[in-house]
């Protein structure tokens, strides 16, 4: 029976019933069905599912049939559920007889979470949600056996995944049609750029950094390019390796580049550089903050698209997107709505940038679905791990999962070497120090990278209030709100154009992505791996330096803090490392050599409780269900980041944020975001310290753990003789 029929029959509203509102626009449910239907196939055959296309029109015409129900108004705030009633009628009517199409119906409104095959569960939550005129009892027998049903479709991993995606393209165009979005570019720009150009665009790039562009370099490009298997390509800081990564990714015409960064620090200057070398070609954002800085940026003026811009920023839909390790776990992981995400991964291309900073599990997952993704449901995905440096336990993992074609240019090291140091007996707080780097900031740039915050927090305060040095000078670390960290990035990009005078503290934020050349490295010692990445911070553009410009200094608390961030082995190790080449450096080839022989921390016992727990993990969401896993407790089980932190709101933030979340303002959760601060899981549980929790968020009270806008949040434990001389945020401190 038609459609049209068995609406008529069952005395529902006619298909020209307004089902969307934006503004003063409407759109009925037939014009929106057409365009769910429309779009979702242009996201279907980008990324290569060209089979079984008949599912989407079947999910477009019925999802929102239970709109029609004459109680339903889309000018009432109170509207009746209309989900389980389209579920219902699909069932009862449709000739389409697949469960899995019934159970998308049902839940096309949040997670794929599994439905208890219960009576009182299936009376509560499905038929206790069908407010109309429908016979109850026939209702609950027809979808109590459905659902049973459902329950041994989903046994069929292979085809769970194909459908999985296609719903997820269905989602995405039921969104974008509800956003009034129907002729979206978005959804149907593709990455069409020739190598032609890109080479062109590359040559100015490079022209407009007074650099000249490198034609025998080019060649080995289009040489990467032409290879079929996924890359391992290791190269020296500037030899160019981005550039390389975007011509093999441009040239395989993929439905998507997804380039990955170890941290959100480089995201926005990354940004800028790929607008300019793919200029025409949408590059997007996708991170944890990214919708915040996004509604920070755009602002919330009364009509604009800002609604699809945030939704950008949550999923992968944009033809290219800059994002962290994290993010693709969690939607390889199905964390939440994973199916408005994974199925862009379809024949796109990941450049893997510094993956040797990416902790060493977080790598195991992503290549573990990697290698599961490409060879059981062909996804056809291809990558590039780039990185300056590789240790052989990072080589040897990788090559277990993927066995990539490995570019490798480390030789180059030998015609450079620009760094020399010397290695300091004195803490880096000491007075020698401190009066070495303001010596060192008239002549130049100097940047200051402490092992802990506390003790880079020192250092600003002692260079600040004991010699006075209050302009020129900017403290960063990672335990700034989101709000501060952003205003001190900006501060970073214009202090950094100085040619000299400006002195930058920091911690190991700086090892990562910093695109910024110093002229003058203090640094304390730390495991080889760290100091390379931080030498790379200095000289960058030049080859060759005769004059030190990297001090290392020895840590005075190194061997009396029960809970330093390295290991004693790995310090052994640098130190000896570090007393042979002192002074007598030749190339920084000799120090790269020495890598291979440093000790790396791998706890194989860890890696075999992920194993279990990816066991486990395919049996639970049989890669269709979703799983509802908080973002610390996914850190807590399988621990993808270095240290385990939690996302608290300081305390004196309280009231502001309370206020958000109590008004009738829109975009609540971006606007609260701006008050997270990471913080180390332990302070929860110190004894001075108050948790409050309110709607998922956590406050920290403490007389001991203290925010500042200016130095970040700090044990004051650790900074007594400092506190006097921090402002410290006291309550309403509204950072807005």
């Amino acid at each position: 029976m038609k459609l049209e029929l068995i609406i008529e029959e069952l005395g529902l509203e006619s298909l020209s019933k307004t089902s969307h509102k934006n503004g003063s626009l409407e759109k009925p449910l037939n014009k929106h069905i057409e365009e769910v239907r429309s779009i979702s196939k242009v996201l279907a055959r980008k990324h290569g599912l060209t089979e079984s296309l008949d599912i989407l029109d079947v999910l477009a015409e019925w999802h929102d049939i239970g709109k029609l129900n004459p109680a339903w108004c889309i000018d009432e705030d109170q509207k009746p559920p209309h989900s389980a009633l389209s579920a219902y009628l699909f069932l009862k009517y449709s000739e389409k007889e697949d469960p899995r199409l019934f159970y998308f119906i049902l839940k096309h409104h949040s997670s794929l979470v599994q439905v208890p095959l219960n009576i009182p569960s299936i009376c509560k939550n499905v038929v206790g949600k069908i407010k109309y005129k429908i016979d109850q009892k026939e209702a609950l027998n027809l979808i109590f056996k459905e659902l049973r049903k459902f329950k041994l479709s989903v046994e069929d991993i292979k085809s769970n995944v194909d459908l999985v995606d296609l719903f997820g393209t269905f989602k995405t165009a039921d969104i974008l049609s509800a956003m009034f979005e129907e002729e979206s570019r978005i959804s149907k720009q593709n990455i069409d750029l020739k190598v032609e150009l890109l080479k062109e665009r590359l040559r100015d790039y490079v022209r407009s950094k007074n650099l000249k562009f490198d034609e025998n370099k080019w060649k080995i490009f289009t040489e990467m390019a032409r290879t079929d298997r996924d890359i391992l390509f290791l190269a020296p800081t500037g030899w160019g390796k981005t550039f390389a990564a975007l011509t093999v990714a441009v040239s395989k015409k993929p439905s998507h580049i997804i380039y990955v960064l170890p941290t959100i620090t480089s995201i926005r200057k990354m940004r800028q550089s790929l607008q300019k070398l793919l200029s025409g070609v949408g590059v997007e954002e996708n991170y944890y903050f990214a919708d915040t800085k996004k509604l920070k940026r755009l602002g919330i003026p009364e009509e604009t698209d800002i609604d699809l811009d945030l939704f950008i920023s949550r999923s992968f839909i944009s033809p290219v997107t800059i994002t962290t390790l994290d993010q693709l776990l969690l939607s390889f992981l199905h964390v939440g709505k994973y199916f408005l995400k994974r199925y862009h991964f379809r024949n796109s291309v990941f450049i893997f940038d510094e993956f040797h900073l990416y902790p060493i599990n977080g790598l195991y997952l992503l290549l573990y679905f990697f290698k599961k993704f490409n060879e059981k449901f062909k996804y056809n995905m291809r990558s590039v791990f780039m990185s300056a440096t590789i240790h052989p336990v990072f080589r040897s993992l990788i090559n277990q999962f993927i066995a990539p074609r490995e570019f490798e240019f480390l030789q180059e090291y030998k015609k450079k070497r620009r760094y020399l140091y010397s290695l300091e007996e004195n803490d880096i707080t000491s007075d020698e120090v401190l009066k070495q780097i303001i010596e060192k900031s008239k002549l130049g740039n100097v940047l200051v990278i402490c092992n802990t915050v506390e003790k880079a927090i020192r250092v600003y305060l002692l260079l600040k209030h004991n010699y006075k040095m209050k302009n020129n000078m900017l403290l960063l670390h990672s335990r700034y709100t989101y709000h501060d960290r952003r205003k001190k990035e900006e501060q970073l990009e214009k202090l950094s154009t100085k040619s000299r005078e400006f002195i930058f503290i920091s911690t190991q934020v700086s090892e990562v992505s910093l695109d910024i050349s110093f002229d003058y490295l203090f640094t304390e010692l730390a495991p080889i791996p760290s100091l390379i990445q931080r030498f790379g911070r200095v000289n960058r553009y030049s080859d060759f330096i005769d004059n030190i410009n990297v001090n290392i200094t020895y840590p005075e608390e190194i061997n009396k803090t029960r809970f330093y961030p390295y290991d004693e082995k790995e310090i052994k190790f640098a130190t000896s490392t570090l007393s042979e080449l002192e002074y007598k450096i030749k190339n920084e080839f000799e120090l790269i050599e020495r890598l291979k022989d440093a000790p790396m921390l791998v706890d194989n016992a860890e890696l075999n409780e992920i194993e279990k727990y990816l066991r486990k993990w395919e049996d639970d969401t049989r890669f269709f269900f979703s799983i509802d896993l908080k973002d610390e407790e996914l850190n807590r089980l399988l621990k993808f980041r270095d240290t385990n932190t939690a996302l608290i709101i300081p305390g004196c933030f309280t009231s502001d944020v309370l206020e958000i979340l109590l008004s009738d303002r829109r975009y609540k959760s971006q606007l609260v975001k701006e008050y997270f601060v990471p913080v180390p899981i332990w302070w929860l549980f110190e004894k001075s310290g108050y948790i409050y929790k309110e709607k998922n968020l956590l406050f920290l009270s403490s007389q001991r753990f203290l925010y500042s806008q200016d130095v970040g949040y700090f044990d004051s434990e650790k900074l007594k003789k400092f506190v006097d001389l921090i402002d410290i945020c006291v309550k309403s401190n509204n950072i807005a």
